[in-house]
């Protein structure tokens, strides 16, 4: 091939290669500019009911923790005695790890697990009598959750608080701790992250984070894994022990709350003392109220009694995101439920008492969820204590309770009554009520809310393409 020949061929293939990229250029900037036809197809939506085959937790908190009882570690609640449990249900009893050495729990927290669409309910009891810690306690076992509230107890001089978080799940949960008192929410960074191992619980003293707050609401949030969380409130006069109780948790704030079991027993006869606005009970009744969002408001406080006569008891203003209170003098002698109704979502507690003699306990009541008409809900009632059930709507309900002697009632609107009869009871009413547990002895006082199951809807949208 002569020199001429190639050189000819060499520029035909330059030539084409500058074809080529100006054609591929000329088509990416067509393309950038030039809407094409496409297809599209919207994803598709499945329901996947994620509980199908799943399984329901539900903890209980375990013995009462004492803050002080190990003298070499006074600033660390221990576990005293032993609560026993009361299962309503079909489960498995099993015990939580403690973060004692080699996970050894001496408060003994449960979890009973059952098929995720049982009815399954639990409540546990205690009676303590040591030379430093005496009452009756009760509370009802709860379903581990992300997000839930606690109204009650303090840590001024006398008063310690000590909150139980329990983990049924296979991974670790970090929990974040909010505490609220009378000023506000407390900034306390070190109530940050606390770890709860899995199928365990921790035990965390309030009196340390938040000392000397008269009264207190907690939020607790957890990822990784939910958690079941509740109070112990223990109360001593000098060195006389007087009284303890359990909170429990709260999970949605309301503009209307009901508690129901609320009471002020003395065994003088109702003995009243002298105030500023007349005769006052001895030890009055305490109605504690936060609402969790940045709005303030009034609540109206009333107490209610079987025969569905509602008195109003007070009225607290409230600011944001700070513990208000409402003393009321005079408890109404056959009340049993307390009716919180506020212009702004609230969560509550109700502190009640009971006195003879020498003799004094305490309870923070806390609000009951809504049992829906006509939903069967298991209501364990533990010996010694009545059911009392609630109907704050404006239509009578026809209620039945089953499980043993079954019994028949009708409660007026605006009443709540009590109902005899303990065990694995099962409540359903034509209306919507309220219902909760109270154990009331000469000097005792303890108490817990029936808590249907919680709301997992277990529907889960996954988008195919």
């Amino acid at each position: 091939m002569s020199k001429s020949e190639k050189f000819v061929r060499g520029g035909a293939r330059a030539l084409t290669g500058l074809v080529i990229t100006g054609a591929a250029a000329a088509g990416v900037l067509l393309l950038s500019t030039t809407q094409l036809p496409a297809v599209e197809r919207a994803p598709h939506a499945l329901q996947v009911n994620t509980t199908q085959a799943g399984e329901r937790n539900v903890v209980c908190a375990g013995a009462f923790p004492e803050l002080g009882a190990d003298p070499t570690r006074p600033d660390v609640a221990v576990p005293v005695g032993e609560a026993s449990v009361l299962v309503s249900g079909d489960g498995e009893l099993a015990t939580l790890a403690g973060s004692g050495a080699e996970g050894s729990n001496a408060s003994g927290a449960r979890v009973l697990t059952g098929p995720s669409e049982s009815a399954l309910a639990a409540a546990q009891t205690q009676k303590i009598g040591t030379p430093t810690l005496s009452g009756v306690v009760a509370n009802a076992c709860v379903e581990p959750v992300n997000e839930q509230w606690l109204v009650g107890g303090g840590s001024t001089l006398g008063l310690s608080t000590t909150l139980s978080l329990g983990n049924a799940s296979e991974v670790p949960a970090t929990v974040q701790i909010s505490v609220f008192d009378e000023n506000g929410e407390i900034d306390a960074v070190q109530t940050s992250g606390v770890i709860v191992a899995p199928n365990g619980e921790q035990l965390v003293s309030l009196n340390g984070y938040a000392p000397n707050r008269e009264r207190l609401a907690v939020r607790v949030t957890s990822t990784g894994a939910p958690v079941a969380a509740s109070l112990a409130v223990a109360r001593v006069d000098g060195i006389v022990p007087v009284g303890a109780s359990t909170v429990t948790r709260q999970l949605r704030a309301e503009q209307r709350v009901v508690i129901p079991g609320v009471t002020n027993e003395d065994a003088h006869d109702h003995e009243e003392v002298p105030s500023d606005t007349g005769p006052a009970d001895r030890f009055p009744v305490q109605v504690n109220v936060i609402t969790p969002g940045d709005a303030a408001g009034t609540a109206g406080v009333y107490a209610i009694d079987a025969k569905g006569e509602r008195t109003e008891v007070g009225t607290v203003e409230l600011a944001s995101r700070t513990v208000a209170s409402l003393a009321i003098e005079t408890w109404p002698h056959d009340a049993t439920a307390v009716v919180v109704e506020a212009d702004v979502p609230v969560f509550a507690g109700v502190e009640g008492s009971a006195n003879s003699g020498e003799t004094h306990d305490f309870q923070w009541f806390a609000p009951a969820s809504e049992i829906a008409a006509g939903a069967a809900t298991p209501a364990p009632v533990v010996s010694g204590a009545t059911l009392i059930v609630a109907n704050v709507g404006d239509t009578p309900a026809e209620v039945t309770v089953t499980g043993g002697t079954e019994e028949n009632v009708t409660v007026a609107p605006g009443a709540a009554v009590a109902l005899k009869g303990t065990g694995q009871r099962t409540i359903t009413s034509t209306e919507p009520v309220w219902a909760g547990v109270r154990m009331l002895g000469s000097g005792t006082l303890a108490g817990y809310p029936v808590m249907p199951r919680a709301e997992h809807t277990g529907d889960l949208t996954v988008y195919t393409r």
